[in-house]
């Protein structure tokens, strides 16, 4: 097939021949879809991208140094979502790729899905499924609730600040730890600051964390300040593994001391069969997926169509705002 080269759609959850994918091959490229619903380890991705591959439609793959030097005709990565944590980005800017994010497209997904965690937990939805399906019918207890309550944000990035959205619209007094949170975004969201996070950890009866993975946000949630929490507090994390110290979480649900945890992401994907997380009732657990409603399935491919479309078409500009090393880019 004589084509302007091959596109990976390395990402899990779609099929080849799928319609999103059109405007590529319409523009004379190669679509070569992902059908093992699974990601690609480093050494596939290696192999993958020997094959003229000009560019990748990224899940969670690693993109490593030694990925980027073993890959003579890539020109650009589009990562379908908007966390770069597998992504080498000095490696990339070192070879000339830019790595092109799908920022704005699947915010109000996530926000969604952590406030459904949040609810679920709150309204004991899970047990009591169980209990009437298991042919029992009885009054288990006053389940906490989340309205009127203290909710307690950590990250004021798009998803933080549709999240909330989504508690002030539940009348809860809301709290946001953002150190790079201006006065006038807080006042926006009627929302309130948070000096530290030590104050949100004691006073949030929902604590949603919504910070970035990186060295410094590594294990924020820690033994140190879960000891703060509340017993009825409900954590719901949705944005990286690594924020939170898994070890020193299962010890406080052993101890009793959290009312409930909802996990879309953890340390190690997937999330070992021997993790303990997987013995507490009250403990919700997803296989990171937060973002992946319908909506999103549209806007986000669509983004990294666009991304990769407005790269190769020489303009620069229309893609910088997604672009987390832009010094790459032309103009």
């Amino acid at each position: 097939m004589n084509t302007k080269g091959k596109i990976l759609v390395n990402t899990e959850q779609f099929k080849a021949g799928d319609a999103l994918f059109a405007p590529l091959e319409r523009a004379g490229y190669e679509v070569e879809v992902n059908e093992t619903f699974r990601l690609p380890s480093e050494d596939e991705l290696i192999e993958k991208l020997q094959d003229n591959v000009v560019a990748t439609i990224a899940g969670g793959e690693p993109y490593t140094a030694r990925v980027f030097e073993a890959a003579p005709s890539l020109s650009i990565v589009a990562r379908w979502g908007v966390g770069y944590d597998k992504v080498d980005t000095q490696a990339a800017t070192r070879h000339g790729i830019p790595v092109a994010m799908a920022f704005g497209a699947n915010h109000e997904s996530v926000a969604e899905f952590a406030h459904a965690m949040a609810l679920s937990l709150a309204c004991r939805i899970g047990p009591r499924d169980r209990m009437v399906k298991s042919g029992e019918w009885s009054f288990d207890g006053f389940h906490p609730g989340l309205w009127g309550r203290t909710a307690g944000i950590v990250g004021l990035g798009r998803i933080g600040g549709a999240m909330a959205r989504r508690c002030v619209a539940s009348r809860m007094r809301t709290m946001v730890f953002d150190p790079w949170a201006t006065d006038a975004q807080l006042e926006s969201l009627g929302v309130e600051r948070a000096e530290t996070l030590e104050g949100l950890f004691a006073e949030a009866d929902l604590i949603s964390i919504h910070a970035p993975s990186t060295p410094q946000t590594r294990h924020m949630v820690n033994a140190e300040r879960l000891a703060l929490v509340k017993p009825t507090a409900i954590l719901v994390n949705t944005s990286r593994g690594p924020l939170i110290d898994e070890a020193a979480l299962v010890d406080a649900l052993r101890e009793k001391r959290i009312g409930g945890v909802g996990l879309d992401v953890f340390e190690t994907e997937p999330l070992p069969a021997a993790s303990a997380l997987r013995g507490f009732d009250n403990v919700l657990l997803s296989p990171h997926v937060s973002g992946m409603d319908r909506m999103a399935e549209k806007l986000v491919t669509e983004r990294c169509v666009s991304n990769i479309l407005d790269h190769f078409a020489g303009q620069p500009e229309k893609i910088r705002p997604y672009v987390v090393n832009p010094e790459v880019l032309k103009g």
